[in-house]
């Protein structure tokens, strides 16, 4: 009787042992896109054959399902290089299906109407985060929480992304100094948030030199420069990542944490490949395009008929 109840014990006291450890021990994820650019489909060309917004829809919820601690954020540049209003006007109808946590606007979505970009933002329905922009309906920054973890979203803007617009668009648009108001905020949320995350939009090279100048950061989520990060590395303990363009990756940023601390940083990007099913409610957009402005994608149409 005495052995039962001394092993009762100790397989309850496992049990709180294990179950501190999980509660110590974890995982989050950052997913993020950028230079999405419109493509709520891509060309179906040959040596591009990738798939877009259609496809990243069903991966990001699928992903989510299989680890709830996730964020999901874009770093800009979403819509249309040339503000093609309806095209846009679906963009953002298929961006309200996916469940962004936050963006950032970047120089193609800051150069359209501002009545126009706010319809856009609206329709989103999504939170607008820039750090350094002066612009009504954005805020400096977001906390959001997972697993326990408070994380901080900030984002910037250097002048740089906007340097080859007009003397008249860039007067329109009021930026601060990005090294500064990136201290400050970080400065005020100091005792509110586990894990820094910077969501950028000037390039990598501007990246890396943020990063040298700012300790604490975590994670940069990069865009403007398009680059394809396949293996990202660490610049004075900032992990700098970013997806490419187009939709044609996403991004996964891994964080291993322990005792309320990061262990690990990882990131890798997955590709949008044609062999993942499509989003039937972004397929509905993009047959609405076509129908509307005759604008039919050639290729697609070559393809299906061959696989027929």
């Amino acid at each position: 009787m005495k052995i039962q109840k001394l092993t009762k014990v100790i397989l309850f006291a496992v049990i709180i042992l294990n179950a501190g450890l999980l509660a110590q021990n974890k995982k989050l994820y950052i997913l993020h896109t950028n230079n999405t650019n419109g493509a709520l489909e891509n060309c179906y060309c040959p040596d591009h054959p990738f798939g877009a917004v259609e496809k990243r829809s069903i991966y990001v919820s699928n992903f989510i399902k299989k680890h709830p601690n996730s964020i999901l954020v874009d770093a800009g540049d979403i819509f249309t290089m040339t503000h093609r209003s309806y095209k846009d006007s679906l963009m953002a109808e298929a961006y309200k299906f996916l469940p962004y946590d936050a963006i950032l606007l970047g120089d193609q979505e800051l150069t359209m109407d501002p009545g126009a970009l706010d319809d856009l933002t609206k329709q989103m329905d999504v939170s607008v985060v820039s750090t350094n922009l002066k612009r009504k309906g954005v805020i400096p920054s977001k906390i959001l929480k997972r697993g326990g973890v408070k994380i901080a979203i900030l984002g910037v803007m250097d002048e740089y992304a906007i340097k080859y617009y007009s003397k008249e668009i860039q007067e329109k648009i009021e930026l601060s100094e990005p090294i500064e108001s990136i201290k400050k905020e970080m400065g005020r949320l100091s005792n509110r948030a586990d894990i820094f995350v910077l969501l950028s939009h000037h390039g990598l090279d501007i990246d890396k030199s943020i990063a040298e100048k700012i300790d604490g950061l975590d994670i940069i989520v990069g865009s403007h420069s398009q680059s394809v990060i396949e293996e990202p590395t660490e610049v004075n303990g900032t992990l700098i990542v970013q997806a490419g363009k187009a939709g044609y990756y996403i991004g996964i940023v891994t964080i291993s944490m322990k005792d309320g601390k990061i262990v690990e940083k990882t990131g890798k990007i997955d590709t949008m490949k044609f062999k993942m099913p499509d989003d039937p409610r972004v397929m509905e957009l993009i047959e609405q395009y076509e129908k509307t402005t005759g604008r039919i994608n050639r290729n697609k149409q070559k393809m299906l008929k061959a696989k027929d």
